[in-house]
């Protein structure tokens, strides 16, 4: 059988376990959008505890933007920061990274004063005009507790704002404890088809939930074709052999798919090369050694199915070369890799 049915069948083989084992192209990050703004209610009751987790929504509104903050991957956005009832500017929408934005959260308090601090959503809403100076395609989120009780209608300001601003999507992530919050928010993210909507005590309790959020709104992943002189049978990417962090231990998950991999190389003559890489955590010696140990590990399984030993070239190659950004766990989880080279 040719190597590169062989080949399909075995990627086929991976899709039923979640994840692609084997592909000639390379897959990268996409921008959704060019720039970001977090719209956050500042009113009274965002001070106050929520009534279904038992914790001040203003505290579980900051560890949630910290936690989207340190997801979003390095890929050239604008971002800002603001807040509605009072009407105020923490961060201009300006170049984005991870460490300005995460001091501009940091600004917001917790602990405002309740009383008579009402809510003009609406109000706030309407003088939002730094939304037409956002690049686009552009993101509002709101976080709100959707309590609004001053000024203006908000779902007809909301509406007022994408008809003034194309190319601005509304998002929400909700605080709400109440009934009549919760469907002003649900009226607000009806207005745009793109609105991604969330509700943050959810996002805080499920890390998936939130790798979800963060890329419907900011990115997406998409396959790059491979290079059209690149022969099918050149490389094996093995996706599904990941590592965890400082390890080079092969899980359950990677044997099974090493058993398939050993069946291919006993079918093909030649050399191939047992690549290992690492992410960019700790220092290019370390990373070094490293990916040294995960292509041996590879290497030594592979042998134990049956492949000649003197035909394994192990190569280790550190840190030196990323497919993806090392801005957040899940890409540098994808770096932590063994790739296998056929050698002419």
């Amino acid at each position: 059988m040719k190597i590169a049915k062989l080949l399909t069948l075995v990627a086929a083989l991976m899709l039923v376990c979640a994840a692609p084992a084997f592909a000639a192209g390379q897959s990268t990050l996409v921008p959704k959008i060019a720039s970001f703004d977090f719209f956050v209610d500042y009113s009274g009751s965002m001070m106050m505890s929520h009534e279904k987790v038992g914790k001040n929504k203003m505290e579980l509104t900051k560890k949630l933007l910290s936690a989207i903050n340190a997801k979003i991957p390095a890929l050239g956005y604008e971002g800002g920061l603001h807040t509605f009832a009072p009407s105020t500017e923490i961060q201009p929408v300006a170049a984005w990274d991870k460490a300005s934005y995460e001091k501009a959260i940091k600004k917001l308090n917790e602990n405002e004063d309740t009383f008579a601090r009402l809510t003009p959503m609406g109000t706030g809403l309407q003088k939002a005009t730094y939304a037409k100076a956002m690049k686009r395609k552009a993101a509002m989120i709101m976080v709100s507790d959707g309590e609004s009780n001053l000024g203006s209608d908000p779902v007809a300001e909301a509406k007022m704002l994408l008809s003034t601003n194309p190319g601005l999507c509304l998002h929400v992530i909700s605080m709400a404890d109440k009934p009549a919050g919760q469907a002003t928010l649900d009226a607000i993210a009806k207005l745009n088809g793109c609105a991604v909507t969330a509700k943050g005590p959810e996002l805080l309790a499920n890390e998936a939930a939130l790798d979800k959020f963060v890329r419907d709104v900011f990115y997406e992943e998409k396959a790059a074709p491979a290079a059209a002189a690149a022969p099918m049978d050149e490389v094996i990417v093995l996706r599904s052999i990941q590592f965890a962090l400082n390890s080079a231990k092969l899980d359950a998950t990677a044997t099974s798919i090493l058993v398939e991999t050993a069946a291919i190389l006993k079918s093909k003559k030649g050399s191939v090369e047992v690549a290992g890489h690492t992410c960019s955590l700790g220092t290019d010696e370390y990373n070094q050694k490293l990916s040294e140990a995960r292509a041996k590990s590879v290497k030594d399984f592979l042998v134990k199915q049956g492949v000649e030993s003197s035909r394994l070239i192990t190569k280790g190659y550190g840190e030196s070369m990323p497919k993806y950004d090392n801005s957040t766990e899940e890409t540098r989880k994808l770096n932590r890799r063994v790739e296998l080279s056929f050698l002419k």
